[in-house]
């Protein structure tokens, strides 16, 4: 029992010996440390914020010609180029404008061909002594006044073709139908009778050049100079980066 007490002795010194070697050699061993040298690099700060993609260029679409809309072929989203139709205004009242304006100049004339010959007797009567001065110039403003007549009644009857043609709204530019305010069956006014400018029948884009509008915390505008590059990113597109 004895000799078995002191083998246990022996046997645990040796074990303490070895691990104290093995601290030993542990601890001689030198530790690797990753270096790099010095450089002067550029700290980036970042300045977030959330706003709206909107387009540079837009064009409201208004028409001369006030009325009840018949037609509308384009929809929020389409792609129009110049000389497409937009919009189609019920022409009927119109029309009977048009040919109201076409009789009183057909009216105009005529009395402008009376007058004429009237101002012509007049000239040769009174060369003639058979007409008074007075009664000469008289047949001289009538004529005058027949030509005012036919003036007038000729730009009533442009005007009025050209609101008839203003009843078929065409685009005038290229892009596309961002806003639609108005629809079939609505009453418009025109964009030259009434005070608030008429009414907006669709606002057209250029959606190749877009701009971004947002609001920098105040915390942030401190990093903010005119100039600067910025990266947007939009939900239609979350992987990729403008």
């Amino acid at each position: 029992m004895k000799l078995h007490s002191r083998q246990r002795v022996a046997l645990g010194a040796v074990a303490t010996a070895v691990a104290l070697a093995a601290c030993s050699k542990k601890a001689e061993q030198p530790s690797l440390v990753t270096t790099a040298p010095v450089e002067r690099r550029d700290i980036v700060v970042e300045a977030e914020a959330t706003g709206a993609v909107e387009p540079v260029d837009t064009v409201a679409v208004k028409s001369i010609a006030g009325g009840l809309v018949l037609r509308m072929p384009v929809e929020v989203g389409s792609t129009v180029k110049p000389g497409d139709l937009l919009v189609q205004i019920d022409t009927r009242d119109l029309r009977n404008q048009f040919e109201q304006a076409r009789a009183n100049l057909a009216s105009a004339q005529a009395q402008l061909t009376v007058a004429t010959a009237a101002r012509q007797r007049a000239e040769q009567l009174g060369a003639q002594r058979i007409i008074t001065a007075a009664e000469r110039e008289a047949a001289a403003a009538a004529f005058a006044a027949a030509q005012a007549s036919v003036v007038t009644a000729r730009t009533n009857l442009d005007i009025a073709q050209q609101r008839l043609e203003q009843a078929t709204v065409r685009a005038q530019v290229a892009g596309t139908v961002i806003s639609k305010p108005v629809s079939v069956g609505t009453v418009i006014t025109s964009a030259t009778s009434s005070a608030s400018g008429g009414t907006t029948l669709l606002t057209i884009a250029d959606l190749s050049r877009v701009r971004m509008r947002a609001l920098v915390n105040e915390t942030d505008i401190g990093n903010v100079k005119v100039g600067q590059a910025a990266t947007v990113t939009v939900d239609a597109f979350p992987d990729r980066r403008f």
